[in-house]
């Protein structure tokens, strides 16, 4: 078991929690609940009620949905605290990749710092804050991935109309990832589709 100091520290470590006064972090400390889960143990399901947030004290866990990841979060990082401010389901999955020690705080108990703690207030909106920025992000890069699988299609539409023009996806071609490798067997593709028929025309 930790001491209320030991939490403390891990508390102080959590962006949610730095500009924190000692007192207020004391507090908290003694309605913390240590959990520990192993590898490939969920945490918590997307669509269940959301009744605490963790912070992460050892290990990692991965956030998921759709069998798609989200994010992989270390210690430091706390997760679970939207379900707790919002009575929706959790958004998400959760699942540790390592043990993961956890520091656990229920809803009722948060609910009661953020109305009488500003600071906690204030560090919740900063961390809500993060959440959209990350997520703003990824549907960017997702919106720029679909536009150069369009790209893709609509060269391929132009070949088997009989334009040859491997420029067109000169831009994919320089991702690092399966798609530009994609784009580059299609470029190679289309010089040589065009150098045959450069020759049968001879």
């Amino acid at each position: 078991m930790l001491s209320t100091m030991e939490k403390m520290t891990i508390l102080r470590s959590a962006p949610l929690f730095m500009q924190t006064p000692a007192d207020i972090l004391a507090e908290m400390a003694n309605l913390l609940d240590e959990v520990v889960f192993q590898a490939d143990e969920t945490i918590f399901e997307q669509g269940d009620p959301g009744d605490a947030m963790y912070i992460i004290m050892a290990g990692s866990v991965c956030v998921h949905s759709g069998g798609r990841t989200l994010v992989v979060l270390e210690p430091g990082d706390v997760f679970g605290e939207m379900a707790v401010l919002d009575p929706e389901p959790r958004s998400a999955s959760v699942t540790a990749l390592a043990q993961a020690h956890l520091l656990r705080l229920g809803r009722t108990a948060l609910t009661n710092l953020i109305a009488s703690r500003t600071e906690v207030a204030i560090g919740l909106i900063q961390i809500l804050s993060q959440h959209l920025r990350a997520r703003t992000t990824s549907m960017v890069e997702d919106y720029h991935y679909l536009q150069q699988v369009e790209r893709l299609t609509t060269t391929a539409a132009a070949v088997e109309a009989g334009v040859y023009d491997p420029e067109q996806v000169a831009e994919v071609a320089q991702r690092t990832d399966a798609l530009g490798q994609l784009a580059r067997v299609f470029q190679r593709m289309i010089r040589e589709v065009y150098a045959r028929e450069q020759r049968l025309q001879q």
